[in-house]
């Protein structure tokens, strides 16, 4: 709906910096109030219900779902692998995650070496939580 209006309107450069300019503030301004009532509301639901538990107040359904996750802290492993004399510090090495990606998407990678990446995972915790309109 807002580019129909922008395209109608052919606005100008001159038009379009400032009006980009206010939106983008606007914009900002609102995330931060997002971001505080999202953990505001993540806070009051593990007060009141359990994970995965829909919610509906209001006309909204919400629910909050957290999942379990993971990291290694490097520097402790580090220090483990040289303890126990394990060959496996390296200089810096990354993952390109993007070309991994594509590797996997275009099916260049067995399934069999996919099914041992696996273990290459670190389980950890996520927090999501969804809004949307209730089905009335």
């Amino acid at each position: 709906m807002a580019r129909k209006k922008l395209e109608e309107k052919k606005l100008t450069l001159e038009e379009l910096v400032p009006e980009y300019g206010e939106k983008n503030t606007e914009c900002n301004a609102l995330k931060k109030v997002v971001a505080d009532l999202n953990d505001k509301l993540k806070e009051a639901i593990h007060k009141v219900c359990k994970e995965n538990e829909d919610i509906v107040i209001g006309g909204w359904k919400c629910k909050l779902t957290v999942s379990d996750t993971s990291t290694m802290d490097e520097d402790r492993l580090i220090d483990f692998a040289k303890k126990y004399n394990l060959n496996i510090i390296r200089t810096k090495e990354y993952i390109d995650a993007d070309a991994l990606e594509k590797l996997i998407y275009k099916g260049d990678i067995p399934k069999d070496v996919l099914l041992e990446m696996e273990s290459c995972k670190i389980p950890g915790k996520k927090e999501s939580l969804h809004i949307s309109k209730a089905k009335e």
